[in-house]
């Protein structure tokens, strides 16, 4: 009952942190819209949400964390594969899919991730996945293209169609590589290295584009509000990225990869969200239809893995049990035969 318990309240505190990194991922989306008025080239805002994130989560980690922030040297084709792979080629390939594809069927092809990630359990870690679980994620998938509106503009460029692919594996990597690093390393650690290793690619890339530092002294409009372009950059790094990566691994130490990945497809729905709030972006009835058929889908998929987790916890329970049962039913046998 205890471990069943545990395992109860382990779930629900992840599927929390997994919702609160949608909310932070999320909020960067109108940020991040609004940081592209001013001019600045999509690379130049990767580059920035990556450093600020890379330097608030290293700065964190070394003061917390202190001497478990080393890596070992059998850990660095992981740490590096999550840092280049999973965060820094996810945002290039998914920023050049948007100069190709509409951003519905852009985001579409994107988070197609977790299926790529039940297949993944499925395939190579052999685990079975229920039919509830596929239908949650078709839901999930429907309700997604509904809120994007992915029939808006639509056009199918076949390199745009390959990088939106490439876009759904880098993403999908995420969960696979971090599954394989909280195995030995924290997730603040896990997150910091990542991001370290991520934001030292892309600023590579200062050389081809450098960033205009000048651009930070302008102010970008919202609503009506003249906000710092400064603000949004740390807002971006800060909550968008460093908060949204630590939670997402946090809540997968929880979680299955296929549940914090389902729960993480949410940042459309809060990007959203905010964009009518925060832009006075209209929502459509067709959006908020689609806001509701997401959140049914991840619903009848988390109903679906909670269940079979707490059989298999309770199959481990009733063997370890059963074994007891047995050791003391031996156990009577011999003191029986030592009375006689």
């Amino acid at each position: 009952m205890t471990t069943s318990v545990q395992r109860s309240t382990g779930r629900f505190v992840g599927l929390w942190l997994a919702l609160g990194a949608a909310l932070a991922m999320g909020s960067a989306a109108a940020a991040m819209k609004a940081l592209g008025t001013t001019g600045l080239p999509a690379v130049n805002v990767v580059q920035a949400r990556l450093l600020v994130a890379a330097v608030a989560l290293m700065a964190v980690a070394l003061l917390v964390r202190r001497g478990r922030v080393r890596v070992a040297r059998r850990d660095w084709w992981l740490i590096g594969a999550y840092g280049l792979i999973s965060l820094a080629a996810n945002q290039v390939v998914f920023m050049m899919s948007l100069s190709r594809l509409s951003v519905g069927v852009a985001l579409l092809l994107e988070y197609l991730a977790p299926v790529l990630v039940a297949l993944w359990v499925r395939f190579v870690r052999r685990e079975p996945v229920s039919g509830l679980v596929w239908v949650g994620i078709m839901g999930t998938l429907v309700g997604l293209g509904m809120v994007s509106r992915v029939w808006a503009g639509f056009t199918l460029d076949g390199l745009g169609f390959v990088l939106g692919l490439l876009a759904a594996v880098t993403m999908a990597s995420r969960f696979v590589l971090a599954d394989r690093g909280l195995r030995r390393h924290d997730p603040l650690v896990l997150a910091a290295w990542g991001t370290t290793v991520s934001s030292g690619a892309l600023l590579l890339t200062g050389a081809v584009a450098p960033f205009p530092l000048a651009a930070l002294a302008r102010d970008v409009d919202l609503n009506g509000v003249a906000v710092p372009v400064v603000l949004l950059v740390a807002w971006v790094g800060l909550v968008g990225t460093a908060a949204g990566v630590l939670l997402a691994v946090a809540a997968q130490r929880l979680l299955p990869p296929t549940a914090a990945s389902l729960v993480l497809t949410l940042e459309v729905l809060v990007g959203a969200g905010l964009a009518y709030v925060v832009l006075g972006e209209g929502l459509a009835a067709g959006q908020v239809v689609g806001g509701a058929v997401m959140l049914a889908g991840i619903a009848v998929a988390q109903v679906a893995l909670a269940r079979r987790a707490g059989r298999s916890v309770d199959a481990v329970v009733d063997g370890v049990g059963g074994d007891r049962r047995g050791d003391r039913a031996e156990l009577g046998e011999q003191a029986g035969l030592a009375r006689q």
